[in-house]
């Protein structure tokens, strides 16, 4: 009497309960495959979400770099030429030492210096230092210009086949 009772009390309580676990056991593989793809694609939105974070960063400080290199350009930097051939126009880089091609001494510190690829520096210490970049073509053709009379010529730059 009892059990009948509490079967009747419980009986659909014990069957949905049963059901639920069966069911439950039977798609835990699913769930899991589930719980692994979900993973997988949080792990992928985060790297993305970091590439898109550092490509923003880069851009920005491209923009600053472009401004600060654009005004040494207007300012009236002074072209750099290569040492083989005074016609062409010399790259500058971080640490180059950039010596008057006269007496063969080196820039005096916080000459302004740059290049006909669009990188402008500042002398320190003898080396160039502070490097710039804008890749505003225009700007260095028009400082290549402004040098009225001079015999120099620029040539763009090409890469070496390896």
């Amino acid at each position: 009497m009892k059990r009948n009772r509490f079967w009747r009390k419980h009986g659909t309580k014990y069957i949905f309960g049963g059901a639920a676990l069966i069911s439950l056991a039977l798609s835990s593989n699913d769930i899991k495959q589930n719980m692994q793809s979900m993973s997988e694609i949080r792990q992928q939105l985060g790297s993305q979400s970091l590439k898109q974070t550092k490509l923003s960063e880069q851009l920005k400080f491209e923009q600053i770099q472009a401004k600060i290199a654009e005004a040494r350009y207007k300012a009236g930097c002074v072209l750099v030429v290569a040492p083989e051939n005074a016609r062409n126009l010399a790259t500058i880089e971080e640490g180059d030492i950039i010596t008057d091609r006269n007496n063969g001494k080196p820039l005096p510190d916080n000459t302004v210096v740059c290049s006909g690829a669009g990188n402008t520096g500042v002398i320190k210490d003898g080396k160039v230092g502070l490097i710039a970049f804008t890749g505003n073509r225009d700007l260095v053709l028009d400082q290549v210009k402004r040098i009225n009379g001079a015999k120099l010529y620029y040539y763009a730059p090409s890469k070496e086949i390896k």
